[in-house]
């Protein structure tokens, strides 16, 4: 998530240069069925989509998840499906009443329906760990007339600031500095790096958190199982092979081809 490399069609593969505001050159390497490991070269984020590279995140700046996940709404969504798509765990999933509340934004109701217990017994389950994580996107945004991934360095985008009369009193986004209050509490078994600091500015870093988990590499490696084997790991036995492999993921560079490859090994004849 936090890798800056893209790829993208050489001129000999015949197909329209690649563009940050349309899918034509995907479109084109689709219907032309273009040999992508002959006619790919390696770019960057930065190259292709002009924003700095600093701000590049690896998936989640592209293109696609920008039109998807940052276009209207508040920039939670991105947090959301990144968690469901990375860590392989939703919202519900991640719950801790714990925490503090100190940097849950102004447009969340303490009082939804007039009712205090609703805000403290489910809202405050999930805010007060997604929002200082959700504000490391707080200078993106996707323009639907251009079709771009927007980058507004130092000026916070004002859906971060919109219904700020449901609570006066909460946080006001001022820049995108995130930490991670899920050091603390329930969602300490995510195995956040200790050699990472759980804070930082920008979604770049905030990636390399999530990235350098234990949380992201199980994630990996439980998906490729049920990819290969047909199965969810179920036994010890798939369990320690699942743990096996996942050590091994982490340990020689987080390189897919293998997961797969040992995975395969795995279940070979099951």
């Amino acid at each position: 998530m936090s890798a800056a490399a893209s790829s993208i069609a050489d001129s000999a593969a015949g197909v329209p240069a690649y563009s940050p505001s349309n899918n034509a050159m995907y479109d084109a390497l689709d219907t032309n069925n273009v040999d992508l490991s002959v006619h790919l070269v390696s770019s960057t984020q930065s190259a292709l989509s002009g924003i700095p590279a600093a701000a590049t995140a690896g998936v989640m700046t592209t293109r696609g998840a920008a039109s998807a996940f940052f276009i209207n709404g508040t920039n939670r969504a991105m947090f959301r499906f990144t968690l469901i798509n990375h860590m392989c765990r939703d919202m519900e999933q991640v719950q801790d009443s714990s925490l503090p509340p100190d940097r849950i934004r102004q447009d969340v109701s303490r009082s939804p329906g007039g009712d205090s217990r609703v805000f403290l017994n489910s809202c405050i389950t999930c805010h007060a760990g997604m929002d200082p994580m959700a504000q490391a996107f707080a200078y993106y945004n996707f323009d639907a007339v251009s079709g771009r991934l927007q980058y507004t360095a130092g000026a916070v985008q004002p859906k971060y600031l919109i219904n700020s009369d449901n609570f006066k009193y909460g946080y006001v986004t001022t820049d995108d500095r995130w930490d991670n209050y899920w050091r603390q509490g329930a969602n300490q078994v995510f195995g956040f790096d200790a050699a990472l600091p759980g804070s930082g500015s920008g979604a770049k870093s905030m990636g390399q958190e999530l990235a350098h988990s234990d949380g992201f590499a199980q994630c990996q490696v439980e998906k490729v199982f049920k990819a290969v084997c047909l199965r969810d790991p179920g036994d010890a036995a798939d369990r320690q092979a699942v743990d096996t492999i996942k050590t091994k993921f982490k340990t020689t560079g987080y390189k897919m081809k293998q997961v797969f490859a040992d995975a395969a090994v795995y279940c070979m004849g099951s």
